[in-house]
């Protein structure tokens, strides 16, 4: 069945659709050049005719799935038939119409039933809820051929109930999501006022909310972070969207372990699991096998380590082969406690080679690759040559990162031989370390997480801007694998104190958050309850002048207008402390004295202890110090080479903890971040004025509000 333009006519519409015909349920248009096929799918079932001085034309519109409706139009068609073809081609189409209704009677129960599904969610919709049902639409879709042009005429309002999320879903979730959570705050409001000691804050109740797949808690120091934890975990609880039992959550270290769990039952919520990442392991391994793993002596007996670590320094060194390749090392470079000019086999003892040693070995545990591609890793750190302006080249030696590239070769070839020997001890004796503890449990998660991680509807972590790579697989694969449900990952952390990259952590994992997660959310703490305005403008704009790290505002609960941070020489530390003393009069006050290591502790810090009663002063490192607090504290030994440290980005460590953030000194700038934020009131960063490092001099030569006691000639000089 076709109509065509005469050949007078098809000279007139050059370069326009002559000609239409019906091809079972397809209608085909044909030019000069091109012949377009619609199928009755993305048809209307309407044919507009209208005519002209000698011929007709004929329109149909038509809604591509993936376009916007258009129009196709055929002129010059003899009008004396026109008008009875169109109404053959209307008439096909509702025969075709017609039986596709009936098959949609067939398959309307089934439409009824997607639509119930998000109709009837309860609570937040999650992306993988969503997902989910987007699978079971396109099940049901291509089960059925049903076209949609069918399916909007035959009921229009289930049609927009079901194709609204087909084809907006994600919109439709955030509307739905972000009424559900007004509902609930509204719902819950009287509860977040007494769920702590102090009310809840605004950002704090939107944050015990937050239930998608992936969500990542920025909480700044001093923002609430743990009262957060508790309220939610409670809400949960009280809310009935969970069970005690149902609920994981993990920690880095035993202590903060065990200070959840105080708080969790002073709640009576003793079912929830609380656990340190390794604990959490050793009970996945116990589960999957009926046996707890072995933990290796050498991971857990100093005296067991110092004899094997002896044995083996001993037994190589004593090869020709390989004392000779120590021995080119060592005239290039240093390994600490090894001289180059005693025999090594009488070193072998060494207190810090042992050390030295040890901590390439835990480094090289934790990487999870093999040699080969530790090389390459280290290897894509030398960057290539290029061409000078005057022609020469840009050698590899010109790098800073050259010597590093070549030092960590260097360094992997004469440590790799103990991985593999200690790999082989562990094997060989059925026993595991802290590092294999992780690795096991997650593969036998990866393999079985349908039934043994089935345990948990919510997973919580603290401190997640310590997150080490090992661990964060560990995470996948508890919330991962092909489950109704997956549990949601609720991650707490402030990647402005991510301080631990000496001990494997990733601070990347946290300020990617998104791009590895990209339906997660992320919310804030918006406000510090711990220390003042003044303070918080030094802290706050110190540690964001490194790019990479999040940018969120962090509001100080106390505003002043009074200078909280001071630079200080280190011979007025004493008089500062006897100033403070005084006013306190008959109240007593912290301090803390913050050192970058154990070796800054003050020599008169002993006396300063007795002579002020009404001081409580204590000495921590900066390390120590977070999540420590006090009325006050001095920054100690801030000088050159001593805070910021100095890099140690050579060798196999640098290398292997090598991490472009586009600022110097990125770690060592937020670990004074952390050292800033300890103090309530006042903080004084102290120093040698004539080495003064390069912190105090930003802090001095910056637009920051800080008072200093140091002369400005004293601080040019340095």
């Amino acid at each position: 069945m076709k109509l065509s333009a005469s050949r007078l006519a098809q000279w007139f519409v050059q370069g326009d659709h002559y000609s239409i015909r019906l091809d079972e349920s397809r209608l085909v248009f044909e030019s000069k050049h091109i012949t377009e096929t619609v199928p009755f799918s993305i048809w209307d079932g309407q044919c507009r005719i209208s005519r002209g001085l000698w011929w007709g034309k004929l329109t149909v519109i038509v809604s591509p799935a993936d376009r916007p409706a258009q129009t196709l139009t055929v002129y010059g068609l003899p009008w004396r038939e026109l008008q009875a073809f169109a109404e053959q081609l209307t008439g096909e189409y509702q025969v075709w119409l017609a039986g596709q209704q009936k098959r949609f009677m067939l398959v309307e129960p089934e439409l009824f039933t997607l639509r119930d599904i998000l109709a009837d969610h309860q609570g937040y919709l999650r992306d993988a809820d969503l997902n989910a049902w987007r699978e079971k639409a396109d099940a049901v879709f291509e089960a059925h051929t049903l076209h949609p042009q069918v399916f909007s005429v035959a009921n229009p309002a289930l049609y927009q109930a079901v194709y609204g999320w087909i084809q907006n879903g994600d919109a439709k979730r955030m509307a739905r999501n972000q009424r559900w959570q007004d509902n609930e705050r509204e719902r819950w409001s009287a509860w977040f006022d007494e769920a702590e000691s102090s009310p809840l804050n605004a950002s704090q109740r939107d944050a015990v909310l937050m239930d998608d797949n992936h969500n990542l808690l920025l909480a700044g120091a001093g923002s609430g972070k743990t009262s957060v934890l508790m309220a939610r975990t409670r809400y949960l609880v009280t809310g009935e969207q969970t069970t005690p039992e149902r609920i994981l959550m993990l920690a880095f270290g035993k202590k903060a372990s065990e200070e959840m769990k105080a708080r969790l039952q002073a709640h009576q919520l003793t079912k929830v699991n609380v656990s340190t990442f390794h604990s959490f392991a050793t009970k996945i391994i116990k589960e999957a096998t009926g046996q707890a793993p072995v933990m290796a002596d050498l991971a857990t007996d100093e005296e067991s380590k110092l004899s094997w670590m002896t044995l083996w320094l001993a037994k190589n060194f004593a090869n020709p082969t390989v004392e000779k390749r120590w021995q080119k090392h060592l005239a290039q470079w240093k390994v600490s406690g090894l001289s180059a000019d005693r025999p090594l086999v009488e070193q072998a003892h060494e207190p810090k080679l042992h050390k030295w040693l040890w901590r390439q070995l835990d480094l090289l545990q934790q990487q999870t690759l093999s040699q080969t591609a530790i090389k390459q890793r280290i290897q894509a750190l030398q960057p290539n040559t290029t061409e000078r302006e005057d022609d020469t080249t840009l050698t590899e030696l010109d790098s800073p990162n050259t010597n590093m590239v070549a030092k960590a070769l260097s360094e992997l070839s004469l440590v790799w031989p103990l991985v593999r020997d200690y790999r082989q001890h562990l094997t060989q004796n059925k026993t595991l370390d802290f590092n294999g503890l992780i690795i096991e449990a997650t593969k036998i998660l990866s393999k079985k997480n349908a039934t043994l991680a089935s345990h948990y509807d919510h997973v919580m972590v603290d401190e997640y801007q310590d997150i080490s790579p090992s661990r964060l697989a560990l995470l996948e694969a508890v919330c991962g694998g092909k489950r109704d449900r997956s549990p949601s990952l609720f991650a707490v952390g402030d990647d402005w104190q991510a301080i631990y990259r000496f001990a494997g952590s990733d601070v990347s994992l946290t300020t990617d958050f998104l791009a590895r997660f990209p339906k997660g959310e992320i919310r804030y703490l918006d406000t510090t309850y711990r220390f003042n305005s003044m303070l918080g403008d030094v802290a706050n704009r110190f540690v964001q002048v490194n790019p990479t790290q999040l940018s969120k505002p962090l509001n100080s609960h106390l505003l002043q207008k009074k200078k909280a941070v001071t630079l200080l020489p280190t011979e007025s530390i004493a008089a500062a402390l006897d100033k403070l003393a005084s006013s306190q009069g008959e109240k007593t006050a912290s301090v803390l004295i913050i050192g970058r290591n154990n070796a800054n502790k003050p020599a008169d810090l002993g006396q300063w202890q007795s002579s002020y009663s009404s001081l409580d002063i204590r000495y921590v490192t900066a390390h120590a110090s977070k999540g420590l607090e006090a009325d006050y504290t001095f920054i100690v030994d801030v000088n050159e080479n001593v805070f910021p440290a100095r890099s140690y980005a050579e060798g196999l460590e640098g290398a292997l903890l090598h991490m472009e953030e586009g600022v110097e000194h990125a770690e060592e700038r937020r670990l004074f971040y952390v050292a800033l934020t300890r103090a309530k009131h006042q903080c004084w960063v102290c120093c040698e004025p004539e080495t003064a490092s390069v912190f105090v001099k930003e802090l001095w030569q910056g637009d920051y509000p800080v008072s200093s006691s140091i002369t400005k000639k004293q601080l040019m000089a340095s």
